[in-house]
Formats: C-alpha cells, sequence, structure tokens
C-alpha cells in the first residue's frame, strides 16, 4: 500500500501523494459521499435502517416491523433525506465513473479482456444441465432408444444439426428427431464430446465413431479417429485401413497411409501385402520424392518385388525383355556407376539396357551433369536446409576445414559431414543451380595469403566433390552470383592488385569467359540476384571502404551506379528477400580503427531507395549468408570489436524485424560459404560420418595448419 493511503476508509484516497487532477477529484466526490452518509447517520431513528429498505416498508409492517402513527412523521423524514443521501451518490457515482475513464495516458483509453477458462467453464455449465436434466428441448431417437438433448449446443457443434434445427426443416419444430445411419453407442460417444471436449476411442469402437462423425460432418472426430487408427497400422491390416478411407473418401488417413509405407518402404515391400496394392498407387509411390531409401537400388528392388519373390529376384530370375512399368519410376542415374554397369552386363538388347545405358552415360560426362538435369536425375528428398563449406576455424591453431555443415531443421542442430575431395579453403564465393554447389575462388591460406583461381562442384545426389574449370585469373575477397543459367565470378583481388574483371561460368560447357568488367576495382564487397539482375554494394579499393552501389543487367551485359548505401563496409554479406536487398555485418574504419558494422541497410528496388532495419545483435565479418524460408541466416564470421572469431548465428525475420539467435555453431569460423541446399534424407537417420574428435582433427588437417598466434596478422580481411 503506498505511503498516505488509509488502509481501512475512503478518505485515504484524497491523501494518495502523486494522483492526478481527475483523481484529485474523484477523490472529492467521495468525500462529499461519505460527509452526506455522516449527516443521515446523526438522524434518530436511521442507525439500522437501509434507506431503500425504508422507502418499501409500509404500515402494515411487511418487513417484520410495527410502527405507530406517532413515528410516521419522522420516518418520513428520515426516508425523505436518505433518499437524498443516495441519489446524491448515485449522482457522484455516475461523476466518478466519468472521471476515471478518462486515463492518464492516452494508449490506455480502451481495453479488451479476455478469460482463458471462459469456454472450458461454459463446457462444465453445460454438462451440469445435462447431468441434471435441466432445459432439455429435443430428444434424439436412435435405434429406437432415446437421447435427450440440448438443440442450441447440438447446432452450435457441427453442419448436420446446425442445418436441422436452423436450416428451415421439419425437424426445427420437432420434440423428437430420429436419426438413422448412426449407432446409439457412436451417437453416445459423439454427444459426450461435444458436452465435454473428450473422446474415448477403442478398436472396438472406432470405426463406428468414424462413420458417425461423416455422417454427422464432424471434423475433430474424424482427425481424432484417423490418428488413433494411424497409432494401431502396421504392415497386417493397412490394406483395410485403406479400403475405409476410401470408404469414406478421407483423404488426410490416405495420406498419412502413404507417409507410413513412404517412410517403411524397405520392409513393406518385402511383404504380401505389398503386392495387393493397387499398381497405381505403387507406381506413385515410387515416384515420390519422399521415398525414405538409403539408395536407388532399393527402389529397383522394390519396383522388381511387386512382381517377383524375394527368392527370384536373388537367384535372378528375373525377366527384364518387356521390363515391368514400375521401373519407369527407377532414377538409374543416382544408383551408383558399379551396380549400372553390373546390371547392364547381364541385360540382352531392349528397351531396359538402353535406359541403363544412358545412365551410364550421365556418370561418364561428369563435366557435363548439371546441363543433363531431368526428373530421373532430382534427388529423392524435399530435406531444404542451411548449409556452409569451408572456412577457418579457431581451435588450438588455426584450421582450414574441409568439413561441411548443415543445420538440422528437425532437431535445430548442426551436423557435419564429409565427402571425398572436398577442397580446404575459406572465403570462396559460392552458388547453388541445379542444386549443385559450385565453389569458386577464394583464399588458401596455408603459408600466408594465396588467392585461388580453382573451383569445385559438389553433388549431393552422390556426396562426391568435382574440380570444375579453373578461373581465367585468380580471384580473392571476390563474390558470386547466378544469374540464369550462368555463375558470375566479380572482381576481388589477387594480392598484387585489386580487380575490375567479370568472369561468367557456363555448366553446359564447362569454361569461363570474361564479361563487361565494372567500371572500377572493388574487393571484399558482396552481391546478390533479384529480378534477373545482380546486384553488389560496398567493399574496398585501396585502403578506402566503400558504400558504393551498382547493378548488371546481363540482358544488355552493362554496369549501371544506383544510390550509395547509408554507410561504409567491407567483408560482409548479401541477401535478397522478396523485393528487397539487404546489407549485413562487415566492419569498417569509421572510428579511425576497425569496427563491426551493426547496422542492417534495406534496399527497395521498387523505390530506389535505401532504409535501416533491425541492428545486427553482434558483430558479423565475414559471415556465411543463406536465405531458407524468408528468414535470413547469418553464420559466424570475426568480431573486430571482440577481438575474435565466433561462432554465433542469428536469424533475421523481416515480418517482425527482428533478429532471432539460431543453433549455434559448434566452433568459431570465419570465411565461411553458406547456402540453401537438398540434401538426401538417409543424413537424418544416420551419424555424421568423417567427424573426427578435435585430437583427431589437428592430425587430420596437420598439413593445412596456420601457426597463428595474432589472429589479425594472417586474415584476409587485415589491414593491408
Amino acid at each position: 500500500m503506498g505511503a498516505g493511503i488509509a488502509t481501512g476508509g475512503r478518505a485515504g484516497l484524497a491523501a494518495a501523494p502523486g494522483v492526478t487532477s481527475g483523481s484529485s477529484a474523484a477523490a472529492a466526490v467521495v468525500e462529499r459521499s461519505r460527509r452526506a452518509r455522516a449527516v443521515s447517520a446523526k438522524s434518530p431513528g436511521c442507525t439500522s435502517l437501509d434507506p431503500v429498505q425504508a422507502e418499501r416498508t409500509d404500515l402494515s409492517g411487511r418487513n417484520g416491523a410495527t410502527f405507530y402513527p406517532r413515528q410516521l412523521p419522522r420516518l418520513t423524514t428520515v426516508v425523505r433525506a436518505a433518499a437524498a443521501v443516495r441519489m446524491a451518490e448515485e449522482q457522484d457515482f455516475a461523476q466518478l465513473c466519468k472521471l476515471s475513464t478518462q486515463p492518464s495516458h492516452s494508449h490506455c483509453v480502451n481495453n479488451t479482456y479476455r478469460s482463458t477458462q471462459h469456454s472450458q467453464a461454459l463446457l462444465r455449465g453445460l454438462l451440469a444441465l445435462r447431468d441434471s436434466g435441466i432445459l432439455f428441448d429435443v430428444v434424439l431417437v436412435v435405434e429406437g432408444r432415446h437421447i435427450e438433448a440440448h438443440r442450441i449446443l447440438l447446432a452450435a457443434s457441427c453442419d448436420y444439426f446446425r442445418g436441422m434445427f436452423a436450416g428451415g426443416l421439419k425437424e426445427m419444430e420437432q420434440e423428437e428427431v430420429l436419426i438413422h445411419g448412426v449407432s446409439y453407442n457412436a451417437m453416445c460417444q459423439i454427444l459426450h464430446f461435444i458436452y465435454t471436449s473428450e473422446l474415448e476411442l477403442s478398436l472396438s469402437n472406432v470405426q463406428e465413431t468414424l462413420v458417425a462423425a461423416c455422417q454427422l460432418q464432424i471434423p475433430e472426430i474424424i482427425h481424432f479417429c484417423c490418428d488413433f487408427l494411424m497409432s494401431w497400422v502396421d504392415e497386417e491390416n493397412i490394406l483395410d485401413v485403406y479400403r475405409l478411407a476410401e470408404l469414406f473418401d478421407l483423404n488426410r488417413l490416405t495420406q498419412q497411409l502413404d507417409t507410413y509405407i513412404l517412410k517403411n518402404f524397405v520392409a513393406f515391400s518385402r511383404t504380401d501385402k505389398y503386392r495387393q496394392l493397387p499398381l497405381e498407387k505403387v507406381y506413385s509411390l515410387l515416384s515420390s520424392n519422399r521415398l525414405e531409401v538409403s539408395c536407388e537400388t532399393e527402389v529397383y528392388e522394390g519396383a522388381l518385388l511387386y512382381h517377383y519373390s524375394m527368392e527370384q529376384v536373388q537367384a535372378d530370375q528375373i525377366s527384364l525383355h518387356e521390363p515391368p512399368k514400375l521401373l519407369e519410376t527407377v532414377r538409374f542415374p543416382l544408383m551408383e556407376a558399379e551396380v549400372l554397369q553390373r546390371l547392364h552386363d547381364k541385360l540382352g538388347p531392349s528397351p531396359l539396357r538402353d535406359t541403363v545405358a544412358s545412365a551410364l552415360m550421365y556418370h561418364r560426362n561428369e563435366s557435363l551433369q548439371p546441363s543433363l538435369q531431368g526428373p530421373h536425375t532430382e534427388l529423392r528428398s524435399d530435406f531444404q536446409c542451411v548449409v556452409g563449406f569451408g572456412g577457418i576455424h579457431s581451435t588450438p591453431s588455426t584450421i582450414l576445414s574441409d568439413q561441411a555443415k548443415y543445420l538440422n531443421p528437425l532437431l535445430g542442430e548442426w551436423k557435419h559431414f564429409t565427402a571425398s575431395l572436398a577442397p580446404r579453403m575459406s572465403n570462396q564465393g559460392i552458388a547453388v543451380l541445379n542444386n549443385f554447389v559450385y565453389l569458386i575462388g577464394g583464399d588458401n591460406n596455408v603459408q600466408g595469403f594465396r588467392a585461388e583461381s580453382r573451383c569445385w562442384r559438389y553433388d549431393p545426389r552422390h556426396n562426391r566433390w568435382f574440380q570444375i574449370q579453373s578461373l581465367q585469373q585468380e580471384h580473392a575477397d571476390l563474390c558470386v552470383c547466378v544469374v540464369g543459367k550462368y555463375i558470375y565470378a566479380v572482381a576481388g583481388r589477387d594480392y598484387h592488385n585489386n580487380l575490375s574483371a567479370v568472369e561468367r561460368y557456363d555448366p553446359a560447357t564447362n569454361s569461363w569467359e570474361y564479361v563487361a568488367p565494372l567500371k572500377k576495382e572493388v574487393y571484399a564487397h558482396a552481391g546478390t540476384t533479384l529480378q534477373g539482375k545482380m546486384y553488389i554494394t560496398c567493399g574496398r579499393r585501396g585502403e578506402d571502404y566503400l558504400k558504393e552501389t551498382h547493378c548488371y543487367d546481363p540482358g544488355s551485359n552493362t554496369w549501371h551506379t544506383l544510390a550509395d548505401g547509408p554507410v561504409r563496409r567491407a567483408w560482409h554479406g548479401m541477401a535478397a528477400l522478396l523485393d528487397k536487398l539487404f546489407v549485413i555485418g562487415g566492419s569498417n574504419n569509421d572510428a579511425g580503427y576497425r569496427r563491426d558494422v551493426h547496422q542492417v541497410a534495406c534496399y527497395s528496388c521498387t523505390s530506389r531507395q535505401w532504409s535501416s532495419v533491425c541492428p545486427l545483435p553482434a558483430g558479423h565479418g565475414e559471415p556465411g549468408i543463406a536465405v531458407l524460408d524468408n528468414r535470413i541466416y547469418v553464420l559466424g564470421g570475426r568480431s573486430h570489436n571482440r577481438g575474435s572469431r565466433t561462432g554465433y548465428v542469428h536469424i533475421y525475420d523481416m515480418e517482425k524485424d527482428c533478429w532471432e539467435e539460431g543453433p549455434q555453431l559448434n566452433n568459431s569460423i570465419s570465411g565461411l560459404a553458406a547456402c540453401v541446399l537438398t540434401l538426401p534424407r538417409s543424413l537424418l537417420h544416420e551419424q555424421p560420418r568423417g567427424t573426427p574428435n578435435r585430437s583427431q582433427a589437428d592430425a587430420d588437417f596437420a598439413s593445412e595448419v596456420m601457426s597463428v598466434s595474432d589472429w589479425e596478422e594472417f586474415d584476409n580481411s587485415s589491414e593491408d
């Protein structure tokens, strides 16, 4: 209780310190009311008589009091005085209410209150009415038995009863309503749900409850029944549940059953029930990207097992001269080359042999694979995730990493994976085209700085790296973008000169060619693509930090200069989201020494203007940048304010204009090349391969270790 407020009386309100003028007026009203009561209390005979009761008491003593004629004048006076007091109090209370609705702060004009318990209390009240047999107004006759209910509750609960009782039908006037096609027990179950929101299901009642729910059109109960059935589905009863789903047109249940088979395909394809499925259903399942197999060979075997027994398949007692239709669903280019060769060798002249031969040619022309993409080379997965490649991470020594890491969207944590021939680089340009990852140029910081011209391509279909044609000149601190079917490597430096050259890569010919250069040299810039054009921002020229913006139009092969950004920076990142460009992180020397840039700049291609959005919560120089599900991921980097690399992950929500903390990287790392990639589902279910412990990592990377005592000394973003 605040100082100066009386705990036991109203007068204390007037003495409360710090109250507003409105509050003082309200206190004065209360005080006048108190004084009026005090005056009326002094009148004889009024100490224990309520004014309203006095007004309603007549001479006959209906309320238990007996009055004599000589008391009437005095009583009348008292009653009038009391009535006047009550009138004054009511007027004062009205004034008090009027005063109290004038808030001292403009944002408190209206308040809406919502009870979280009201709906449950209402249900309890309705249940109590039912249990007590109160206010029933309709009788449902089911299988000759009577069930009393409340018409308004039934109409509010489902479309069936709403149409019956509020749709102008004859049942609106009937006290008894016949319900056909529903069992008595199922109707009791459904009414219990309507009154309590609870449904008890068992193997003995789920089918009749589902039948009733479908007829009465109650989606919640239908969903509960489907979920219950799915909890009991196995290889023996799945066909029965499929028939039930088809009978009642339950698309959701059918999809759940399909998912069950897709997740358990290898085991299910070896059962008799598998061969009893309709051919069209199996064809659809084998064509799905959600089919969970460890390799495409399992799909090939599954297609054969629909027509042949396991013993026949293993003994090679099958005829493939006229291949089964299901083999059309097999993505032969995804099978390993050795398996394809063995299959090709044992096949005679046939359409299937020609298909296998085409798949072998796909493997032999590795450099041209990106231009040979089609439905049969598409990865069987919808597992999209943020992936990071390379970079430099800090352990007891500074290490160039050849490990890739991905953010598991199901577990919300980072996992490692490795592939043969992975490059050990940092600050590489990265591009994704047809779900191939390209790492372009960058830094090979094994013994001091060395700009790279080498380029690599990663194929998640076979978890392999392949070295593609090198750039025509070395590019470090470059940016890389995809526009159309080409990859562009823009400017940078070779540690002797700053560059303005721009090279374009054609995956169909595995070759680089020069296109229009920038008007001036730049390095440590960033770039991204939006609406068929390439944008680059900021960077450095010599020792100067820039805030320039340039746009490349591939149609005319020309560069255009746009409005400068709001702040100078370099070694930052860029992302395109909806119709906007975001410039994130980096550093500059505006303070006279190297500091992080937390300001996030946003460029609208529609208005051609810059604005600022929510700033970064921490420094991110040389970060990895990726966009997934309309959210921008900023991975690791270096903080010049802290003087160290970081493992922070921050995620920008454009709709809320805020940054969230994401799952932290396992190591503090900078120069990470990040992207969004579709990875095989098998990564979700297996232990990360080739993930050494810390002591093993030092041994494995011994040839790549840099003995760095000063973290600024050997870093591509250090002052030159």
